[in-house]
């Protein structure tokens, strides 16, 4: 009857064999934790690879000849991307207006390198002609989504906006 206490005692139960094992795993993992290298592997994400290969847009500050040339062509994308726009929003694809959306918001950065980020900088009223086109744009999605006239008056707005920064960028790049 002894030996038989003896091997109960001596016997584990399932319960702390596993908590045996789990403990030996935790300290495993511990230590090839700290054993580690520390440094991780470098990786470069796609968008700044892509960012790296574009070239920086020239950063025009006050009038000349590069920078009416460079205004032009610049007001010439936006009329040409809000003409398309109109196309786009009545094809209703959703892939083509993410795409248009993105296009937006490309040419809008650009214009904000180039010319500046406010109406108060030399030549800022080609960005904000940008600014206003998107928020044109935007104006015109959702106006086709809700179809709302209190939306409609608010792409009016934007177009309105649109137009006169465009006017005064011209006037700012000529001087």
């Amino acid at each position: 009857m002894d030996q038989n206490k003896n091997n109960a005692k001596t016997e584990k139960t399932i319960a702390q064999k596993v908590a045996l094992a789990v403990s030996w795993i935790i300290v495993a993992a511990s230590v090839w934790y700290w054993l580690s290298p520390n440094e991780p592997i470098p990786v470069k994400p796609a968008v700044a690879q892509t960012a790296e290969q574009q070239q920086t847009p020239t950063v025009y500050t006050s009038a000349s000849p590069q920078a009416l040339a460079s205004a032009t062509q610049y007001l010439a994308d936006l009329d040409s991307a809000m003409s398309r726009g109109v196309q786009i929003l009545k094809a209703n694809n959703l892939k083509d207006l993410s795409a248009h959306s993105q296009h937006f918001k490309t040419l809008r950065a650009n214009g904000q390198a180039q010319f500046g980020r406010s109406v108060f900088e030399p030549l800022g009223h080609c960005a904000s002609a940008g600014i206003f086109a998107n928020s044109w744009w935007q104006a015109e999605v959702s106006a086709s989504r809700n179809a709302d006239k209190e939306t409609t008056q608010g792409t009016q707005s934007h177009w309105e906006q649109y137009s006169s920064n465009k006017e005064m960028c011209l006037k700012a790049v000529a001087a």
